[in-house]
């Protein structure tokens, strides 16, 4: 039974943990600089980012938690996330995730977003803290900052150890929509925020459930790459404002 249990979590965590890339063209974060990001790993390896929202609660995308093409989450208990440090392998507290729960509201998969409930409160100190949400899209053209651990680029080897931050400009949906040759009705609606940036710059797919910030709020979280790490494609987020009500209906 024993061997069967460590078999089952070894090829859960081959199929969830497969990150891809980090913020391209990025900066080095600082110790403190952004309190709220969270690495989120399964079966002990770093799978996706995540975002402290409360004392014992984080925020990822759906797509992090579920195998894909599914919307029912994989066991928490494969679950851990590492809050309060810039390093990817030394440093800060782990936590394991107690229960994760999806928002059904979703209009795709890759809209999505999971509310991880950890097993213990997160530490409150100098480089941890939790981010406040923002209620209201950002505006078009405007600055927000992105951030991430993993590759430069689809093809390097290794993560990046050391925490990534990167700017990026709002754009209206149709810009991800056109980018990916979607029927605009499939995502013409307030759940995407579309976040484009210059060529070698911008997220990767395991930059996937991080943060996009707005003037302090949290506006988005990373959901799909549309083209390869560092070209010049938009790249989708999940909204914030629009699972505003559902999230603290959880919190409560």
């Amino acid at each position: 039974m024993k061997l069967t249990l460590t078999i089952g979590l070894i090829l859960v965590a081959g199929a969830l943990a497969q990150p891809q890339g980090r913020i391209a063209g990025g900066e080095d974060a600082v110790p403190g600089q952004l309190p709220y990001q969270a690495a989120l790993s399964v079966g002990g390896s770093y799978n996706c980012g995540a975002v402290i929202i409360g004392q014992r609660y984080a925020l990822t995308a759906l797509t992090c938690v579920c195998s894909e093409g599914k919307d029912t989450p994989w066991p928490a208990v494969l679950f851990a996330v590492t809050v309060g440090s810039v390093d990817l392998y030394t440093g800060g507290k782990q936590i394991r995730v107690e229960e994760i729960t999806i928002n059904p509201n979703y209009s795709s998969l890759k809209t999505g977003i999971a509310l991880l409930r950890l097993q213990e409160d997160i530490p409150s100190g100098a480089n941890v803290a939790a981010i406040p949400l923002s209620q209201d899209i950002p505006p078009l053209g405007a600055q927000v900052e992105v951030s991430g651990w993993g590759r430069t680029t689809a093809s390097e080897v290794n993560m990046h150890r050391t925490l990534q931050i990167g700017e990026t400009e709002v754009m209206a949906p149709r810009e991800c929509a056109l980018a990916e040759k979607e029927e605009l009705a499939v995502v013409e609606n307030d759940q995407v925020l579309c976040l484009g940036h210059g060529r070698r710059q911008g997220i990767c797919s395991g930059d996937i459930g991080g943060p996009a910030v707005y003037q302090g709020h949290l506006v988005g979280l990373g959901a799909q790459v549309l083209g390869e790490c560092g070209d010049i494609l938009p790249e989708r987020f999940v909204s914030i404002a629009t699972n505003y009500d559902w999230i603290q209906q959880q919190l409560q």
